[in-house]
């Protein structure tokens, strides 16, 4: 029976650590403690929290570092990703239904982020906002995407919902190419990148004051905006 439960311990373990790192208490590319130190913490071996790690590491969660340690994963689950947006490259049509998805995702993010946002949230929004104005400002079209995208998660995160978290986190590759499709033609100074950054502001300002209405019909005035823009290229290639 001992070896039995002790046999267990390390997948109820690794149970309690991804839960952790689901729920943010532990943030993409923070190192974890180190072992010897962690185990005392946690009440359990250092053989038990060494397993319990693995299983996190084969899940995605955490990349061990030979020398350096245990990090929670960068983007935990983004590989799942990859096929998705290898797809969207190769068939420009499937742009239609992923713009539908984000509708239904990203509008109820919005909303839950209004409500549930804490002061932390907040402040994280206000940077992830920021970088978002300075990166529209010039032309490089990578910090773009990236400071889009970044935006985006922060969003899904305050939204305190460990499974909109996770599900953006897993989708983020998938995302980062539809942005960057979404603004190919996109200049600095046109009127659509000034109407861009302006949907980006309302959403946040919504978020701040915590007007869920108002920051669910942004984030739908954002998907609008991004569907005509895409609705008005596919005519141009036809």
């Amino acid at each position: 029976m001992k070896h039995q439960l002790h046999a267990r311990l390390p997948d109820q373990l690794a149970q309690r650590l991804e839960r952790a790192i689901v729920e943010r208490h532990h943030l993409p590319g923070d190192r974890l403690p180190p072992e010897r130190v962690w185990a005392v913490e946690l009440g359990v071996s250092r053989t038990v929290l060494r397993e319990a790690l693995r299983l996190l590491a084969e899940r995605g969660l955490v990349e061990q570092r030979h020398g350096a340690g245990t990090f929670v994963a960068a983007q935990p689950g983004a590989r799942q990703g990859d096929v998705w947006a290898q797809l969207l490259q190769r068939q420009p049509l499937l742009q239609e239904g992923w713009l539908e998805f984000r509708e239904m995702l990203e509008v109820r993010c919005a909303e839950l982020a209004a409500r549930r946002a804490t002061p932390d949230d907040r402040a994280r929004l206000a940077q992830a906002h920021a970088e978002v104005s300075a990166a529209y400002a010039q032309p490089d079209r990578q910090i773009q995407v990236r400071a889009d995208v970044a935006f985006h998660r922060a969003l899904a995160d305050a939204t305190r919902n460990p499974v909109f978290s996770q599900l953006v986190a897993t989708l983020l590759a998938l995302l980062h190419e539809h942005v960057h499709l979404s603004i190919a033609d996109l200049t600095p100074d046109s009127q659509e990148a000034q109407r861009l950054c302006q949907q980006h502001d309302a959403l946040w300002q919504a978020v701040q004051r915590g007007d869920a209405v108002a920051a669910a019909s942004a984030a739908q005035a954002h998907i609008d905006f991004v569907r005509e823009r895409w609705q008005r290229r596919l005519a141009g290639l036809a």
